[in-house]
């Protein structure tokens, strides 16, 4: 019996591109986040629309894009990947409703956000 195949998947999204997007279309927000997803990259008093927030959920959209890509289905729906955060700040992954076996990290900086995601998934 096969214990799974080991999988992996990274993205790289530009968080001024992501703001834009954002800005110009109004249901964007609520089609690719969660209501938890949008209330963790506002944790710690993050203003909406603020540099950070628009950081976080660059991060965050980079982490659905990579799991797609190490799952092997690009066609999941963006809800349907969930990035929560920990008390600690950790980011876990929940795919289909639960937790995933994938682990990720996300980072932002200097206008980018990038996710790598790793795990074993079953074949």
């Amino acid at each position: 019996m096969s214990s799974g195949r080991f999988a992996a998947g990274c993205d790289v999204v530009e968080v001024a591109r992501l703001s834009a997007a954002i800005d110009r279309r109004a249901g964007l927000v609520a089609r690719v986040f969660t209501e938890r997803e949008l209330l963790d990259a506002r944790r710690g008093g993050v203003e909406p629309g603020s540099p950070m927030e628009r950081a976080r959920l660059a991060a965050r959209f980079a982490a659905k894009e990579a799991t797609r890509k190490a799952v092997g289905n690009l066609r999941l729906p963006f809800h349907d990947v969930e990035v929560r955060s920990e008390p600690s700040g950790e980011p876990v992954l929940w795919v289909s409703g639960e937790r995933s076996p994938l682990v990720c990290s996300l980072s932002h900086d200097g206008g980018v956000a990038l996710a790598v995601v790793v795990g074993t998934v079953p074949d």
